[in-house]
């Protein structure tokens, strides 16, 4: 085998990837003895590929051990401190990240201290400072003490979700912990890596220059093409270049290292240094401006693959492209195994991969006189980035940029010019700060030009497509198909009488495969998402109907972000669900109503149903929106049944058309409805209180049910005996937000359903609560506990 390197980087990510889905060593047994046997086989008829199996076999479980060890020290190392105040001594491990109301840093720790004993420890820890008036951040390198709590990072708390456990372990970090200033002490002493503490002070110069020569949207997006700094950028401006597919051009990567070589070799070359000497210190260059850039994966990836490019040239050898990037992708694999599960990674990797399989055949679809060469390369390019990276965003972002190719066309080939002329400008001004700004007025144009280019892109219509989250099957499809039509070379050798058949044939089957995959569990599901101090249920059918129940509020703590954009529609995406055939507004408070806004705005809704209590007024925003969208309102009240399909319905109970409602008593207004499906039911309450639930106990309204929603968060003033008596569930969900200072869930409440056998599920415990049911069986699942399995 000509180039094992591929195969053995293939193998450590699976067994990365099979321990991090099973935590257990028993596949890497498994595959190893799979291997092995078909490997003794092979080399029966081929000798030479025993040690080449040996190595995957090795590479593979060198990935799940290596998973699994530092997943276990990393869970397990703080655990005896979470939950608990502590006092954390170290150091200060990275720059600070300035947000609305924190000051976040990274700290190496030293030792804890608790309940007076002084223990040595290791590892690092994200610490939280809450921001005052008064604050100072600290610096790289200081040594510290803090008392605070620590915290356990959490897994994803939704489907769809931010796995933030994950995205800390990504960069070495175990727990958070939360400070208050007057918490934390600076010790005299000092400790910081010379060379990481000289590229934070570079990148510094560098964003600092280029935010004296330019306007500040110009600098943003400056400092973004040169050193991947993305600070200076606004959300909107940021959301823009992802939906223009242009993205990429901020991911420092392949094309800026070009941009350093290029030049420092032609330096070189005219001050007649020896070709060996100007590679070693061209080398240590690009590691140091891995330091400066913060060691993203795009970068480090790059690196490595110059650094093999130019020690072969050091060593008269040539490189080749698939073993470099394999290199590269297993020395950073073993330097971290989380890398897998950076975007980024995967990003840079298969952007890289696909550009140096596919370049050329796409290449060949444009090969016309007519066209010049440049625009070739840039659409053979941006077509073979975008081929396989187009799953990875899928999965991630829920969105497909339609324009990319356009805007790519227009946009690439001046960052080239912009790289270069934005360096220049750097050093210069070192110089000269008015020799820089007249430079700067060249590149300011042409960043100029690419802003427009890109807020043009992203408001034209049908520029970005949201789509749902692809399965892990359909996006093996994909990739099969892709490297077939597109790399697999016998297929050029087909005759092109029967070619269009054979296409046929395999596209064929390859949709079929996909088809199967997509076809829906004939059952019941019912998912009360986390949304914080708020309520949002969804609900699909066995026949495959979705409907939303509210849609939490606008924020979740401190957070300026709604969470139908943060929680809700990336879990509808990820849940499969590009519409909606009904959406319900229980009440108009806006922990229930806020989220449901954007939901309106993108995606496609049915109908939208509210109570008829005689306060359409608490629903103006939803209204305004769903007459914007040409969404059908309708309103709600006892004895109303919603046919769903064949098997299941929704009866509403509460309120009557009768009983208005007075505005400073909306809660009771809520509308309850009961869902049956077959023999299973659940009871949607709202945030009705014990006066609403008299009303229903009273009324004789068929309240049984096997699951209960309690209402308004566990309250105090709700889920009263005589409520509970008539209801009489086996099981309750309780939607509330972590931490929250209404007291929710009241003690009182929790201790009636304990004594009433209730088994109760928080969604500030568990996270996302899920019920799943065929008809006749109920079974309930949570996020946090999937996770920790």
């Amino acid at each position: 085998m000509k180039r094992p390197l591929p195969w053995f980087f293939a193998a450590l990510m699976s067994g990365i990837a099979a321990a991090s889905l099973t935590a257990s060593l028993l596949p890497t047994v498994i595959f190893a003895l799979i291997v092995f046997a078909a490997g003794a086989l092979l080399s029966l008829k081929m000798p030479d590929i025993t040690g080449i199996v040996s190595c995957v076999v090795l590479f593979y479980c060198i990935g799940s051990f290596q998973y699994i060890i530092l997943d276990d020290i990393n869970s397990k190392r703080f655990q005896n401190y979470i939950g608990k105040d502590i006092t954390v001594e170290g150091f200060i491990a990275s720059e600070p990240d300035v947000s609305e109301w924190t000051i976040s840093y990274f700290i190496k720790a030293r030792s804890i201290i608790h309940d007076d004993e002084d223990i040595s420890t290791g590892g690092k820890i994200l610490l939280r400072v809450l921001k005052s008036e008064s604050s100072a951040a600290l610096s790289y390198g200081q040594k510290i003490q803090v008392r605070g709590q620590m915290e356990e990072a959490s897994s994803r708390r939704n489907p769809g979700g931010f796995n933030y456990r994950r995205f800390l372990l990504n960069s070495g970090t175990s727990a958070t912990m939360f400070a208050r200033e007057h918490n934390i002490s600076i010790l005299n002493t000092r400790h910081e890596n010379f060379v990481v503490s000289a590229g934070m002070a570079v990148r510094n110069r560098i964003i600092d220059m280029v935010e004296k020569t330019l306007p500040r949207q110009q600098a943003g997006l400056l400092a973004g093409i040169l050193i991947g700094y993305r600070e200076g950028l606004s959300e909107d401006v940021e959301r823009a270049f992802s939906d223009a597919g242009l993205t990429h051009i901020m991911a420092v990567s392949g094309a800026n290292i070009v941009f350093i070589i290029i030049p420092l070799a032609f330096i070189f070359k005219k001050l007649r240094i020896k070709s060996t000497i100007a590679n070693i210190i061209i080398i240590i260059a690009l590691v140091f401006f891995v330091f400066i850039t913060g060691f993203s994966p795009s970068v480090v990836r790059a690196v490595i693959m110059a650094v093999i490019f130019l020690a072969g040239r050091i060593a008269m050898r040539e490189s080749d492209a698939a073993a470099s990037i394999s290199l590269a992708g297993i020395l950073m694999l073993l330097f971290n195994p989380y890398t897998l599960f950076d975007v980024g990674f995967q990003l840079s990797f298969g952007a890289t991969l696909s550009l140096m399989l596919f370049h050329k055949s796409i290449k060949k679809w444009v090969d016309s006189k007519y066209i010049p060469e440049f625009l070739k390369e840039v659409f053979a390019g941006t077509l073979a980035a975008q081929a396989g990276v187009l799953p990875i965003t899928a999965f991630y972002f829920n969105k497909v940029s339609v324009i990319s190719i356009i805007s790519n066309i227009l946009v690439v080939p001046l960052t080239g010019i912009i790289t270069v002329v934005g360096f220049i400008t750097v050093l210069l001004g070192q110089i000269s700060l008015a020799l820089a700004e007249l430079l700067g007025y060249f590149n300011c144009a042409l960043l100029t030009f690419i802003l427009y280019v890109t807020k043009i892109s992203a408001v034209t219509p049908f520029a970005v497509l949201r789509v749902v989250t692809p399965h892990a099957v359909i996006i093996t499809v994909y990739y099969i198909a892709a490297v077939y039509f597109l790399w697999y070379k016998p297929l050029r050798n087909i005759s092109l009488k029967i070619k269009p058949a054979h296409y046929a044939a395999v596209l064929g089957a390859l949709g079929l495969v996909a088809f199967v995959c997509g076809i829906m569990p004939g059952r019941l599901d019912v998912v009360f998402l986390d949304v914080g101090q708020g309520d949002c249920a969804f609900i699909k059918t066995y026949s495959g109907k979705a409907i939303l129940v509210d849609g939490g509020g606008g924020s979740a703590g401190r957070s300026s972000s709604n969470v139908g954009e943060t929680v809700v529609i990336p879990f509808l995406m990820d849940y499969g669900v590009p519409r909606l055939d009904m959406v319900i507004a229980t009440h108009g408070h806006d922990d229930h109503v806020q989220g449901l806004l954007p939901v309106l705005e993108e995606l496609a809704v049915g109908r939208l149903v509210i109570p008829d209590s005689g306060n359409e007024g608490e629903f103006k925003g939803l209204l305004k929106i769903a007459g914007e969208e040409n969404i059908p309102v309708e309103a709600c009240a006892k004895g109303d049944v919603i046919t769903l399909d064949r098997h299941t319905y929704m009866n509403i109970l509460h309120p009557s058309r009768q009983t208005r409602i007075d505005k400073s008593a909306l809660n009771n207004g809520s509308l309850v409805f009961k869902l049956k499906y077959k023999n299973v039911s659940l009871l949607m309450t709202g945030d009705i209180e014990a006066e609403a639930e008299k009303l229903l106990a009273d009324s004789g309204a068929d309240i049984r049910t096997d699951i209960l929603k309690i209402a308004h968060h566990g309250s105090e003033y709700s889920t009263s005996q005589q409520f509970l008596d008539f209801a009489s569930p086996k099981a309750a969900i309780i939607s509330v937000g972590r931490n929250n200072s209404f007291g929710h869930p009241s003690g009182e409440v929790l201790d009636r359903l304990r004594e009433n056998n209730v088994k109760v599920f928080r969604t500030d415990e568990s996270g996302a609560v899920l019920v799943k049911s065929d008809g006749s069986s109920i079974r309930i699942e949570t996020m946090l506990e999937a996770a920790a399995r």
